[in-house]
């Protein structure tokens, strides 16, 4: 892998990096037996506004679970989502380690609001398997919005100058590959690591 482009990769969280075999609501559902139409109505609209950083998870939390017969606490509620949600590829995190290794800045981009996103932050940032984390919460837009892979670009360019043409975009959502492309980066729909490979070494 001696004459890679690229010098640095955005890598999506859920079903890249994070394996999702399920929604956090089917997890509900399947773990406590909370109905879905219970979940449903939060879950579609509420939510997609924490995701942006324009409600508060943790507030919007509390006004349902007393509904949805959840017993427990909030923060108990959001513990149990970020650690169950969270399990790594550790194949993709191998090669991400790999990848850094040679020198080839790598960053999770996200969207996820503020305290999923802060979790991933703090156990995947710094170094730790990333060299950074960026999520919607944070940056109060979404992947689908240009200002997000901008202000990640311009934040690695203020680091070490770099073109847009030697960052990848690796995202399982076509729309996002779409977007990312519009705005100069190369990008690559994500379906498997193998893929993933091929496409790095042709």
């Amino acid at each position: 892998m001696g004459d890679m482009k690229f010098e640095a990769i955005f890598w999506d969280a859920d079903g890249v990096i994070v394996r999702r075999p399920r929604l956090f609501s089917e997890q509900l559902v399947l773990d406590y037996g909370i109905k879905m139409e219970k979940l449903l109505p939060f879950f579609t609209g509420v939510f997609k506004q924490c995701s942006i950083g324009k409600a508060d998870l943790q507030e919007e939390l509390a006004k349902v679970i007393g509904d949805w017969g959840w017993k427990g606490t909030v923060e108990e509620l959001m513990n149990y989502w970020f650690t169950k949600g969270t399990e790594l590829d550790s194949d993709v995190a191998t090669f991400i380690t790999s990848l850094r290794q040679q020198g080839i800045r790598c960053v999770m981009t996200t969207n996820n609001e503020k305290y999923r996103g802060a979790h991933l932050a703090k156990t995947l940032g710094n170094g730790q398997l990333l060299d950074d984390v960026f999520y919607s919460g944070a940056l109060g837009v979404s992947k689908k919005d240009p200002e997000f892979f901008m202000h990640v670009y311009q934040t690695l360019n203020a680091q070490k100058p770099i073109e847009k043409s030697a960052v990848l975009c690796i995202d399982n959502d076509e729309g996002v590959i779409e977007m990312a492309k519009s705005l100069g980066f190369s990008a690559h729909l994500y379906t498997n690591l193998e893929n993933v490979k091929t496409f790095l070494l042709k």
